[in-house]
């Protein structure tokens, strides 16, 4: 007897929650623990019933990493929606993306710290990994209008971009035993590729 067809509704519930297991396994166990078998396992379900969501492993990653990529933007979003002035818009959002990681750690690591596929494989990930970024260089074009900073806003993002992810993840490597901490090292980092621009990232 077929079965009846789900609804949008129930596809977009069930493939939630797979993703929401995976990065529990993930958590637990991994990159590598994120098998299909141990997804099933894990909640307790037929070990069929992934591969009618995804395709493979790398589809599900891709989908959790939309789902981090939103708890992320969400995260960032409501520390800068705080701040009235440019500059601190700006110094919010980098504050809250050393915050992320300490506040959330596995997420982070899923995000930018494992072997991807190339991003264009994958649209909805490449779009959540856009959306943040552009809305970035909006804030640092609003530093520069202000003359506060100077420079190309798409060029002054991406250094910093690259500047504090390259922190990040030395820092989630456990990899900055040269004597100074991630903390000591954001806000002089900053300062040195955006110039004069007052201001600390706690």
């Amino acid at each position: 007897m077929a079965r009846n067809a789900l609804t949008a509704e129930e596809v977009d519930s069930m493939r939630s929650r797979l993703c929401s297991s995976a990065l529990d396994i993930f958590r637990e166990s991994g990159i590598e623990g994120v098998t299909f078998r141990a997804l099933a396992d894990h909640m307790g379900v037929s070990h069929t019933l992934p591969y009618r969501y995804f395709e493979n492993k790398d589809a599900l990653l891709a989908s959790v990493r939309v789902m981090c990529f939103a708890e992320f933007e969400r995260y960032v979003r409501e520390r800068e929606s705080r701040e009235a002035s440019a500059q601190g818009r700006v110094l919010a959002v980098l504050d809250a993306y050393v915050g992320f990681v300490f506040e959330h750690r596995i997420e982070y690591e899923l995000i930018f710290a494992t072997p991807q596929p190339p991003p264009q494989r994958y649209p909805q990930l490449l779009a959540a990994r856009r959306s943040l970024f552009e809305h970035s260089v909006g804030l640092v074009q609003a530093c520069i209008t202000e003359g506060l900073i100077e420079g190309d806003a798409r060029e002054v993002t991406h250094a910093v971009w690259a500047g504090l992810h390259g922190l990040l993840a030395l820092h989630v490597a456990n990899q900055l035993v040269h004597g100074l901490t991630l903390q000591q090292l954001v806000t002089p980092m900053i300062h040195r590729i955006m110039g004069p621009f007052r201001g600390d990232v706690r």
